[in-house]
């Protein structure tokens, strides 16, 4: 019998995904009519439109690896069919990480104030290579899902949905392997973010003692901004550092004797991010929050 925790689970992520979904085809929306009106977009559009067209694809990759798991509940589901929906959800998630760090990587050196060479060196010509590094972001994701597949199929684990009752495995080079792989694709990223994220927290912080040192009597309307800001990098961190062990933990090979209440809470979490996310880009994007706001009075008229 199925636990009632795996049924809950299931059906949060169902409506968190979709409301992602929603989300997502939001901004790609406004995204491309920008591009269409303007001829052109920012550095940090383009990152934006890119990652909202991965995330459209890889939640609705996920609705429909929920739907035909119910609907093939009572049988026996295709290994082949478990292996594309798996590979599938690896590289649009890791083309998502990967979009993700680098538009953390351009609000930080665009925001943050340092004088290290090296920052200095990445505030003048990373945003112009945008182009080539999304390029470089899909490629990696590609190269990334391609050895995971090659190493799957030489690591002496059991296949992903061939049967209900799990088998205990040995670790052997192969799987170690294949675990080597999975850190060194994830831990780049992860490291990447947190160090984003952290360094604008600290440069803002510091910015806004700063200003309060200088601003007596009355708040500052830029100082409650710069407050926002880091709060909002603070709500990054608490959602992406679970999501990036859920996503770990899902990949690793000992994945296939995980329950479905571990499986489903995985999910959950990753769902759960990419659509809180999703709105915290909104919520700091002034045209995207604009058009937010458009519609959603509209629709309250």
């Amino acid at each position: 019998m199925v636990p009632i925790f795996f049924f809950s689970a299931v059906i949060v992520s169902v409506v968190l995904d979709f409301v992602g979904l929603i989300l997502s085809l939001f901004i790609a929306v406004v995204s491309y009519k920008t591009w269409v009106t303007r001829h052109s977009l920012s550095s940090s559009d383009r990152i934006l439109f890119s990652l909202a067209i991965s995330r459209l694809l890889m939640l609705g990759l996920v609705l429909l690896y929920v739907t035909i798991f119910f609907v093939t509940l009572n049988t026996e589901r295709s290994v082949s069919l478990s292996a594309f929906f798996l590979l599938s959800w690896m590289f649009l998630n890791s083309s998502s990480l990967w979009f993700v760090t680098l538009l953390n990587t351009l609000y930080c050196v665009k925001i943050a104030n340092f004088q290290h060479p090296v920052f200095l060196l990445l505030k003048h010509h990373l945003s112009p290579k945008v182009p080539r590094l999304l390029l470089a972001c899909i490629l990696t994701a590609a190269l990334t899902t391609i050895l995971f597949f090659v190493l799957s199929q030489t690591s002496p684990f059991p296949e992903h949905g061939t049967s209900r009752n799990s088998t205990v495995f040995d670790i052997s080079e192969g799987i170690l392997s294949l675990v080597t792989l999975l850190l060194l694709g994830s831990f780049p990223q992860f490291i990447v973010n947190v160090t984003s994220a952290s360094l604008l927290i600290y440069s803002l912080q510091r910015h806004i003692q700063k200003m309060q040192r200088n601003v007596t009597g009355f708040w500052n309307p830029q100082t409650e901004a710069h407050m926002g800001a880091v709060k909002l990098m603070i709500y990054f961190l608490i959602l992406y550092i679970p999501y990036s062990v859920a996503t770990l933990v899902h990949y690793l090979p000992s994945s296939t004797g995980m329950s479905l209440s571990a499986k489903a809470a995985c999910v959950m979490i990753s769902v759960l991010y990419t659509t809180g996310h999703s709105v915290l880009l909104i919520h700091t994007h002034p045209k995207l929050k604009t058009k937010a706001k458009q519609i959603l009075c509209f629709n309250k008229q």
